[in-house]
């Protein structure tokens, strides 16, 4: 899909720091000797002296051996998953460390005079406690820096089996090294629905333009599969709102969304309305499947068409409001005609956003002003601030776990997209990357590429329901 984009991601601070302390100064307390001792003495020290360097030089090779380490866990989750290598057009390093917007840090998320969000870095960093404590003196850096240890010493012992190593970070090795616990990757117990963009006559933006080779829809479904099996593999429940190269409209996607949260609360027994008043809406909602059509005249918008929310939205939007283990995650390729755009963005809708289109639409759009065209009251009401978070959190991890993907446009974008504005789910719209970018587009072939933002957005999920103590 294509998008205006506006200043680039400003650069971010290092959270951590600082230099050894020097070496300590040796005293000279030896007594006066007579010239015939002097020569044994002179040997004797200069034997001292040897041992003492070896020994600095011991000790400065495990603090930073030791540091190494840390800095790995500390960034957040990265020793779960492969990262790729840098190539010379990100700046990255290191970023993607998560930021804390909602938690116990206190830091909100600031915005720019264009109303664009972007991270704060200056004054520090903290992680949830799951992905590492905040970076503290003392007994807890202590026992950090041992915690550390132990996982090298592990390493090092895989190592000496006969396996070729480079680093405990390698991709093909990761699996069987990192000692996965519940509470940083279980995702048992949570629901995602991923909706692969586009599908079937709609192909989504292509590359080249004027003779397609490439479509986003074939991307997006191949990336969606890759990120099912990964969450189902660390037990999450995902639903798909199309598994084959179908058209789906959007209205479509929206009903079964609606129709499987209609089943979770019921389940779940969060039902804020009758069992008749659930069947009602299920009837309604199956007619938007069946027509599979976007449009206003088709009547495959159903009970969303319009602007505002209607009565039979607003009970849905309550229900779902409730469903706070059920995430929403389309998944999407980016253009643009200057093929100067590149890296991952992320969109999410909030009150504002959506009624700031609508007005524009009001004036600007002819299907407005049709007879059958329902105008309500703007609606406010939706989990504004949780669209946000869960943005930031799929922003760090994808480009800390691939610094290739750090956009030169905003990372984290409030907007109005219909699969997002028409239900009551915490969601986001991932713009992966950049199909005209050559860059983008060639690490998008590459399985491993695949398969860490398959992994990138399982941890951006798992983040979202740790920071959010869900």
């Amino acid at each position: 899909m294509k998008h205006n984009h506006h200043s680039p991601l400003a650069d971010f601070e290092e959270a951590y720091g600082g230099e050894p302390s020097a070496a300590p100064t040796k005293k000279n307390t030896a007594t006066k000797k007579t010239s015939s001792q002097k020569a044994p003495a002179k040997k004797d020290s200069g034997l001292a002296r040897r041992i003492l360097i070896t020994c600095l030089v011991f000790v400065v090779a495990l603090g930073a051996l030791g540091g190494s380490l840390i800095i790995l866990n500390k960034h957040g989750n990265n020793t779960t998953n492969s990262r790729l290598t840098s190539s010379s057009r990100s700046s990255n390093k290191g970023k993607g460390k998560f930021y804390n917007s909602t938690g116990s840090s206190g830091k909100t998320i600031e915005t720019r005079g264009d109303k664009q969000p972007y991270d704060d870095y200056d004054d520090g960093l903290i992680l949830p406690d799951d992905f590492g404590d905040a970076y503290i003196d003392g007994e807890d850096w202590e026992k950090d820096f041992e915690d550390d240890w132990e996982d090298w010493e592990d390493w090092e012992d895989w190592e000496d089996d006969g396996q070729p190593m480079t680093s405990p970070n390698q991709t093909e090795r990761k699996s069987e090294y990192k000692k996965t616990s519940k509470s940083d990757s279980d995702l048992t117990g949570y629901t995602i629905i991923l909706d692969p963009g586009h599908g079937g006559r709609d192909t989504g933006c292509v590359f080249p333009f004027n003779a397609p080779e490439y479509n986003e829809c074939d991307f997006t479904l191949r990336i969606a599969k890759r990120v099912k099996s990964e969450l189902e593999a660390r037990g999450a429940t995902v639903y798909m709102t199309r598994t084959d190269n179908s058209w789906v409209s959007l209205y479509n996607r929206l009903a079964q969304t609606h129709l499987i949260c209609l089943d979770i609360a019921e389940k779940e027994g969060k039902l804020p309305f009758s069992k008749a008043r659930a069947n009602e809406l299920r009837s309604l909602l199956q007619q938007s499947i069946d027509i599979n059509e976007d449009t206003v005249v088709s009547g495959g918008m159903g009970i969303m068409v319009g602007s505002g929310v209607g009565e039979d939205l607003n009970d849905l939007f309550e229900m779902e409001y409730k469903l706070e283990k059920v995430l929403f995650l389309s998944i999407h390729l980016n253009s643009s005609e200057s093929r100067s755009q590149h890296g991952n963005q992320i969109y999410y809708v909030t009150d504002d956003s959506v009624i700031e289109s609508e007005r524009r639409q009001m004036r600007e759009n002819s299907e407005f002003q049709r007879s059958d065209f329902p105008i309500r009251n703007e609606y406010y009401g939706r989990h504004n601030e949780d669209n946000n978070l869960l943005a930031c959190c799929m922003y760090d991890n994808i480009v800390g776990n691939i610094p290739e993907f750090e956009t030169n446009g905003h990372p984290v974008n409030a907007d109005n997209y219909a699969v997002l504005r028409e239900h009551g789910l915490t969601g986001v719209l991932i713009e992966v990357a950049f199909l005209s970018d050559d860059n983008d587009r060639a690490m998008l072939q590459q399985d491993q590429t695949i398969d860490t933002i398959a992994a990138s957005i399982c941890d951006g999920s798992k983040m979202y329901f740790i920071q959010k103590g869900i």
